[in-house]
Order: C-alpha cells, then structure tokens, then sequence
C-alpha cells in the first residue's frame, strides 16, 4: 500500500501547478499500482478538496475530484489512537517542520504499516521506516 499526499494530488490536478508534469509521470506509476494500492487519510482528503478549491476557485472542480477520489481510492479513517499518535508526532518534533495533517499521515501509516508516500513534500524526507516517492 501507499499513501498519496496532497501535495501529489493537488500537482496532478491543477495544470500551473509546478509540479504538475513530474505529478503525471508519477500517478500513472500510482495507478499501475507500482507501489502497492493507493490510498489516502481523511485529512489528506480535506487538504486536497481544500486546496483545489481554494487554488481553482470552483466548487465544481473540487466536489467532482473529491468524489474521484472517493471512488478510486481506500480512505483510511483518523482514529482516536491515530489522532493521539499524530499529536505526539507534532508535539514532539525536532529539527522537522510536518504539519498536523502530515503527522497525522505519518501516524496512520505507522498504524497500518505502510512504508511509502508519494509526496512533493520535502517534510516526509529522511523519516526513518518512510520511503518518500516523488521527492527529487
């Protein structure tokens, strides 16, 4: 399995994006399940409806992706021991700069064992257990 961040995402769909070609080449890799069977958090999924809809302006553009994402791709929920998990990750950080979100990622995927996401996110780079696909 792999998780795929928003930075991914968001890259893939916005075409002015900087990331936007590097973004094509990768999600056909994703797609092909090269790295396993995609998936994303809860949180990854808000930050990138969000993100869609803040960087396009259309409501439009952003249900329909989402409900693109939704249909294609297993959600994995933000539990209470994933929450918990994520807060120590945040609160406990040093020489890091990872959001909450992101350590939220980081949290479900110790929970469920997952060892790679694909990321534009240089944050997820040199994280001990993580191979951060994407990262130049």
């Amino acid at each position: 399995m792999i998780v795929l961040d928003s930075s991914l995402l968001i890259a893939f769909k916005i075409k002015n994006d900087s990331h936007h070609e590097r973004a094509n080449a990768l999600m056909k890799q994703v797609v092909s399940e090269r790295f396993g069977k995609p998936s994303i958090t809860s949180y990854i999924f808000d930050e990138t409806v969000t993100g869609i809809f803040v960087r396009s302006k259309s409501l439009r553009l952003a249900v329909e992706y989402g409900n693109e994402l939704l249909a294609s791709l297993e959600t994995l929920e933000v539990s209470e021991e994933a929450f918990r998990e994520a807060w120590k990750i945040f609160s406990e950080q040093r020489n890091r700069r990872l959001s909450f979100t992101d350590s939220s990622t980081l949290a479900v995927m110790k929970i469920h064992d997952i060892g790679r996401i694909a990321t534009f996110d240089e944050d997820f780079g040199n994280i001990e257990g993580i191979n951060a696909i994407g990262l130049v």
